[in-house]
């Protein structure tokens, strides 16, 4: 890990930071994958034609690590069918026809809870996932404190991403929900907190200062507004100087680290019953018509968002969900927000310009900017490799298992190499690699 983690200034295109979120007019109809998180796909408890009303779970926890999944509109649940998602996988989806009532289940109530246990039960049953991007299961996360003694928990708002101000907004309108979650999570784990966040939002800064004022287990912590600030190794290096090598989990240091909009959400369901069924998103791009942050049932359309942003002033060159570094692009305004989506971005053909390729000219700018000192040469070099034990030998010494997908050689590549998508065709072929001598070694 580099000593100047990073150096990537990028343009903030914060549009939307002074944007309070509204709440939107109800959609026609919300599609709720199964698989808005990390590891199982939650299971189907309703069936075609059941009503439903906001916060009735209807999808529970599958087996191992997964989350559960909640009707966010009231209506009636017209199928459980297949789903080609934006990245082309295909999942089960339950849709809800809204009756535009938007009815809250009359059976919600906080949970109640004296240990340990019943903390890490509740938040199961919240439906919290990291919603900063990597969507695995919040109870997950800190279930890890039953094998490793946590004492820093890192609470993310750095928001590096341009365009996003989705988080900005959670610590500006929801400050005293943030503290209350912060105060269970401090009265079953006893960690200190760090708040995270990028010096490009001073009034977030000051908001939470006053919030937590007198606060002796909480710190706010102002960091440089570079990218990809709040990558996890980033901010773990920047924050504590700690380094987590491929395969160690972050708790065997003491630490775990956590989106400020997941502790506000699972705050929500802690003090009123209600799981997650919406969040902040960021409408914003060249093609929007009125760029500003909502409050949007999970599940929703893109189209109906973006008409809620009084639609587009011009054909977008390209959609996407989530931020334009890491964001998806999708193919169809059909296409859901999951409970990660902060953003939905609509470019313009001036903004959405390919680049096509050319030939490397060793210029060294992807290597000297990868937070993680990654031999990017030397891994599209080891991906040419006709011999798979060889190949696979390589990638491994190399260590590109350890790449964080922040683009950030992508982006500065002169010759717009695809970089970080062979650094995901390596991972991937080591991934099946080992899945094949594992299963060779079963026979």
């Amino acid at each position: 890990m580099r000593k100047n983690i990073s150096t990537l200034k990028l343009h903030h295109n914060k549009h939307t930071a002074g944007c309070k979120a509204a709440a939107i007019a109800p959609p026609e109809e919300v599609l709720l994958p199964l698989t808005m998180h990390s590891g199982s796909p939650a299971e189907p408890i309703v069936a075609a034609g059941d009503y439903v009303r906001i916060g009735q779970l209807i999808a529970k926890a599958g087996s191992g690590m997964s989350s559960p999944v909640h009707a966010t509109v009231s209506g009636t649940v017209t199928a459980i069918e297949p789903f080609t998602q934006a990245d082309g996988k295909s999942v089960q989806i339950i849709r809800i026809k809204s009756d535009g009532k938007m009815e809250k289940d009359p059976n919600l109530a906080p949970p109640v809870f004296d240990d340990l246990d019943g903390f890490l039960a509740a938040m199961k049953d919240s439906g919290v996932v990291g919603l900063g991007g990597a969507a695995f299961p919040l109870w997950g996360k800190f279930d890890a404190v039953r094998r490793n003694k946590v004492d820093t928990v890192l609470i993310n708002g750095a928001e590096c991403e341009p365009y996003i101000t989705s988080d900005h907004r959670i610590m500006l309108e929801e400050g005293e929900l943030l503290k209350a979650g912060i105060e269970l999570l401090h009265k079953y784990i006893g960690a200190r907190f760090v708040i995270c966040i990028e010096d490009n939002k001073q009034d977030a800064i000051d908001n939470l200062t006053q919030v937590f004022a007198g606060v002796d287990y909480v710190e706010i912590r102002p960091l440089p507004s570079i990218y990809p600030q709040g990558a996890k190794q980033v901010l773990l290096y920047n924050v504590t100087g700690k380094v987590v090598k491929g395969g160690q989990r972050m708790a065997s240091l003491g630490v775990l680290i956590t989106n400020v909009s997941s502790v506000t959400k699972m705050a929500e369901y802690m003090t009123t019953g209600m799981p997650l069924v919406e969040r902040i998103v960021t409408v914003d791009g060249t093609a929007v018509r009125e760029p500003k942050n909502v409050k949007a049932p999970i599940g929703t359309p893109i189209s109906h968002i973006i008409e809620q942003a009084g639609g587009l002033k011009c054909e977008p060159a390209k959609v996407l969900i989530g931020g334009p570094m890491l964001g998806t692009a999708v193919s169809s305004l059909d296409q859901p927000i999951q409970k990660v989506a902060n953003a939905v971005l609509a470019m313009d053909k001036r903004e959405a310009v390919k680049l096509e390729p050319s030939v490397c000219i060793r210029c060294g700018r992807c290597m000297a900017n990868c937070p993680v000192d990654l031999n990017l040469e030397g891994i599209a070099a080891a991906m040419e490799m006709e011999n798979e034990d060889k190949k696979y030998t390589e990638l491994k010494r190399l260590g590109v298992g350890q790449c964080i997908e922040c683009a950030c050689c992508s982006y500065v590549c002169p010759a717009h190499k695809p970089i970080m998508h062979t650094n995901n065709d390596a991972r991937r072929f080591i991934k099946q690699y080992e899945a094949a001598h594992a299963e060779e070694g079963r026979k």
